[in-house]
């Protein structure tokens, strides 16, 4: 509610209504009301006081009383102000002055920074290695060949070697091939490599569970099947060897000389096809094929023979290595787990021989 001088009048005549006379008791109550709009203070003093409404006198010691507790509120208001400012400044400026007095805290890091700079060097002893590991040359990279194309892609190793790579094949060897002790080739697919000749270092082609090995010769090897890597030499001799074969089991470790070639699955290590000169002087042409189902001899060298039942049955077997010499074996059998049993038994029966197996399964 707006206090005017009209409702203060009638407040001090007696005639405001309930609401005047509360907002005008709260305003007082509060400083609410500057007294000097509607009279200045100097007048209060000398206002006669024979003003015509009961409790005059009680009235104006009342408003008096609030008048200079009003001037006393403002007077220590800023005066405390005042001193608060002065404190604050005073504060700032002691610490200010504190501050500058105190010794700067570079020097001290500038001593921890020192320290490590005075620590002793390391022994010789302790550095000659690393020396000696900076002085070794940089390990070479390998170099990638794929034949993405419809057509095989000629590549020349660094040693002077041929591949014919042929499509959906690809090849890996070292960058300083030519370098090496050993010429290690990396096949996936099927290529023909014509092997620059070098009997001090073997040139050795790996492929999924093989490794053949060969010195100056023709040769490809052929592993585009999933299970199975056909090797065939037409130049030279090779050496073909089983990687990863079970311990207490004849290891894979066949040699070749040209037109001969072998059919492998390599993930178990068994010998699905192999063809065979035999260098008598009939010149047999002996194989061997598993074919639906069965498994075909023609005249095959009895030592082929054994070796085949040794690698693909998992068995090794004992036999005089001369009673077996020049001769050769032809049958055809349903193949079966235990059917090597019944092609032992007609070898003996047939060239009067004697064969062990050691570890029988």
């Amino acid at each position: 509610m707006h206090i005017t001088k009209e409702v203060m009048e009638r407040y001090l005549s007696g005639k405001a209504n309930a609401e005047e006379a509360e907002a005008i008791r709260h305003a007082l109550d509060h400083n609410l009301i500057n007294l000097n709009d509607w009279l200045p203070e100097t007048e209060w003093h000398h206002t006669q006081e024979n003003i015509p409404f009961e409790r005059r006198d009680n009235i104006r010691q009342l408003l008096l009383r609030r008048i200079e507790r009003a001037n006393r509120r403002r007077l220590v208001y800023t005066i405390s102000k005042y001193a608060a400012i002065f404190i604050l400044t005073g504060l700032v400026g002691w610490g200010l002055l504190d501050y500058w007095k105190k010794p700067a805290p570079t020097a001290l890091i500038t001593a921890q920074q020192k320290e490590p700079v005075a620590l002793p060097q390391p022994p010789l002893k302790e550095t000659a290695p690393h020396k000696k590991a900076a002085a070794q040359p940089e390990p070479k990279g390998n170099l990638y060949y794929i034949n993405s194309g419809n057509l095989p892609m000629a590549v020349t190793v660094p040693d002077g070697s041929k591949i014919e790579l042929y499509p959906g094949s690809e090849v890996k060897f070292a960058d300083g091939f030519a370098a090496l002790a050993k010429r290690d080739i990396y096949l996936k697919g099927k290529a023909t490599f014509t092997v620059a000749k070098d009997r001090s270092k073997p040139f050795r082609v790996h492929t999924a569970g093989l490794m053949t090995t060969a010195l100056g010769t023709v040769f490809s090897v052929d592993e585009l099947q999933s299970s199975v890597t056909k090797v065939k030499l037409y130049e030279g001799r090779i050496q073909v060897q089983g990687v990863g074969d079970k311990p207490g089991t004849a290891s894979l470790n066949m040699q070749f000389v040209p037109n001969e070639e072998v059919t492998i699955n390599h993930r178990a290590l068994q010998i699905i096809a192999e063809s065979r000169t035999n260098s008598s002087a009939f010149n047999r042409k002996g194989f061997y094929q598993e074919k639906q189902n069965r498994l075909i001899f023609k005249n095959m060298a009895l030592k082929d023979v054994l070796n085949i039942i040794s690698h693909n049955y998992k068995v090794q077997l004992q036999f005089d290595p001369e009673a077996i010499e020049n001769k050769y074996y032809s049958g055809t059998y349903e193949n079966a787990p235990s059917v090597y049993l019944k092609i032992l038994t007609d070898l003996q029966q047939l060239h009067n021989i004697v064969i062990t197996v050691q570890n029988e399964k």
